[in-house]
């Protein structure tokens, strides 16, 4: 997979970076070329300091305060794709600044609107009529500058585009975001935050597995636009997963980013059985077998217990997501089929990028 990195300016000041991405070819890995702390800090400072240029180009007047601190992901992030994580760092950091003026420029725009409709309104308005003129100008001129703001948000952004070796290679991923899609629309999708084993002799589970509904959807990182389509895991407690034709982002703040080739990130697929209640049991779930609340070590009935009653055994697909740098999540889908086809999908795009 080969890159282009270019930049276009945006007022003199704002870049919004542009990357081209060869779906085909490998970039080699510089064992060199890691983000390391004073690069990270590099690529902050710069994005806030852009950020800062636009705003003091529009209106020649913007202090901020000094940077935090950073959730450190380094050992996360391939090798390969520090160029694009360093862009994405830059960027959110040029675009936080931007937003904190939209923010304060909206709250002023809605003061001067308050205070033009006020008096405006005012039974002694006639009296008023150098105010009117004076609140008039000012809330043109907040217009203005909230649209200019803005706009300049709205373009401080990573474009990708995309290129490909032969059909197959879009094919192949157009193939996994269909498998994608259809996965994403399973009645319930959970994050199986925690396991133990059940203390309880005479319970049915052996296991006991803490999870946490989570959802899957098609998009993208505010800081980056594509022309393809990406598509996103939702991690309860962690960083979020977003998927794009040329690597995958781990994301939980603007400090804690990893950029991951596919060759890094392990989906392994395995189907589980699971004892759901029967009230819980989803419209697109396979019923496998059924057991009893307390049960005797033959699988009969615990006689013992009057109120006794029979669990449905399901099947769930079950998708591991890890990489040899620490990453270690786990996700149960209600419709088995669908995890299955998505992790068969996936495998078939990593074989061949």
């Amino acid at each position: 997979m080969d890159t282009a990195l270019q930049n276009d300016s945006l007022n003199q000041s704002l870049i919004s970076y542009q990357i081209v991405f060869t779906i085909g070819k490998r970039t080699e890995t510089d064992i060199n070329s890691n983000l390391d702390e004073s690069k990270f800090q590099e690529a902050k400072n710069k994005g806030r300091e852009l950020g800062n240029d636009i705003l003091k180009q529009l209106f020649d007047k913007v202090e901020y305060g000094k940077i935090e601190s950073h959730f450190n992901t380094e050992r996360l992030n391939s090798k390969n794709l520090n160029s694009v994580r360093e862009k994405i760092i830059n960027l959110y950091y040029q675009r936080e600044i931007i937003t904190d003026e939209v923010a304060k420029l909206s709250e002023k725009h809605k003061t001067l609107n308050g205070q033009y409709l006020k008096t405006k309104n005012s039974f002694f308005r006639f009296l008023y009529k150098k105010k009117l003129l004076t609140l008039t100008e000012e809330l043109e001129e907040s217009r203005i500058a909230l649209e200019a703001v803005k706009r300049a948000q709205t373009e401080s952004y990573l474009n990708i585009r995309y290129e490909y070796e032969t059909v197959e290679f879009k094919e192949k991923y157009s193939d996994l975001v269909s498998a994608f899609t259809s996965l994403k629309n399973s009645d319930k999708i959970w994050d199986m935050t925690y396991s133990e084993a059940n203390t309880d002799t005479k319970a049915a589970a052996q296991t006991s597995m803490h999870r946490n509904e989570v959802a899957f959807s098609i998009e993208s990182i505010p800081a980056i636009k594509t022309d393809e389509k990406s598509f996103y895991f939702e991690n309860y407690n962690g960083g979020d997963f977003y998927f794009y034709p040329s690597f995958i982002i781990y994301f939980k703040t603007k400090d804690d980013i990893a950029v991951l080739d596919y060759s890094d990130l392990q989906l392994h697929y395995s189907e589980a059985r699971f004892l759901e209640e029967s009230k819980n049991v989803q419209t697109d779930t396979e019923i496998v077998g059924e057991t009893w609340y307390r049960v005797n070590r033959d699988g009969s009935p615990d006689k013992r217990f009057i109120n006794n009653y029979k669990i449905p055994i399901v099947l769930y697909g079950s998708i591991h997501i890890k990489t040899e740098s620490g990453i270690n999540e786990l996700y149960y889908i209600s419709d088995f089929q669908k995890a299955k086809h998505f992790c068969e999908q996936y495998k078939l795009y990593q074989s061949m990028l």
